[in-house]
């Protein structure tokens, strides 16, 4: 066994001493090794690193030390340092991506267009339209970014089959609200803080729905799907009312259905 060697050990059986206590006691074992011939048998001559640390122990009145306490104080400063710089960012980093997980900046935006002839009837919270398959079709609302970051909205993904066939449209961001025309066709774009856009479905009323008579279908948000950096999510705007759509005559599904663009 080399000094190096031995020496190592020996810290190991040292090595719940303060880091300071314990680089002094090393370096006086080191000098105390160095003026040992250098053939000369460590183990026989001064026992095993362990009996050795045990010796030096009881010559010290070193008692072993435990706990959170204790195992700090025998890490070098400079290693703690850095531990703590580590935990820093990495508490950083895990809050930030919390952070943005959770970041739905996306509001509505004050006003909404629903179809001709929707209005409030008895016995069905908010509005309702009678479908009515082949007329003129429009459905939309304003959103708006309330955050401090721009998001890309990237659409409009209603999930099931609609009572409609339409396209997606859309007029460019703005600071005053504007739903007037002109409508551009839907292609995804920058939404800066506080700007607002009007997003409309435009088309006609078409059977893919398959709804019987009596029947009704009820929309109460509008979705609208967002990037913000890496995060890619949907959020759900309420509508400011209900839109219920009446079957008075049933709608049986085409041959060939396609879903709203």
């Amino acid at each position: 066994m080399t000094r190096e060697d031995y020496l190592r050990q020996v810290g190991y059986w040292l090595n719940d001493l303060p880091w300071g206590m314990r680089q002094n006691l090393l370096a006086e074992i080191r000098a105390h090794l160095d003026e040992l011939p250098a053939d000369t048998d460590l183990r026989a001559q001064l026992g095993t690193p362990e009996a050795y640390a045990k010796e030096l122990r009881a010559a010290a009145d070193l008692e072993r030390r435990r706990g959170p306490i204790a195992f700090l104080r025998a890490r070098r400063p400079r290693n703690l340092i850095l531990i703590a710089l580590v935990l820093t960012v990495t508490g950083l980093a895990i809050g930030a991506v919390v952070w943005i997980d959770r970041y739905e900046p996306l509001a509505f935006g004050g006003g909404a267009q629903y179809p001709a002839g929707a209005k409030g009837v008895a016995g069905i919270s908010g509005e309702s339209v009678v479908f009515r398959k082949g007329r003129p079709f429009i459905f939309g609302i304003q959103i708006t970014n309330t955050g401090r970051y721009t998001v890309r909205i990237l659409g409009v993904p209603y999930a099931a089959i609609h009572p409609w066939t339409a396209r997606l449209l859309m007029t460019r961001p703005n600071y005053s609200g504007s739903m007037t025309r002109p409508y551009e066709r839907f292609r995804p774009f920058d939404l800066k803080p506080h700007q607002i856009a009007f997003l409309v479905f435009k088309g006609v009323y078409a059977c893919h729905t398959g709804a019987g008579a009596g029947l009704t279908m009820t929309y109460s948000d509008f979705p609208i799907r967002y990037k913000f950096l890496w995060r890619t999510a949907t959020t759900a705007i309420p509508l400011p009312e209900d839109l219920a759509f009446v079957f008075r005559t049933s709608c049986p599904p085409p041959k060939n259905p396609t879903l709203t663009p």
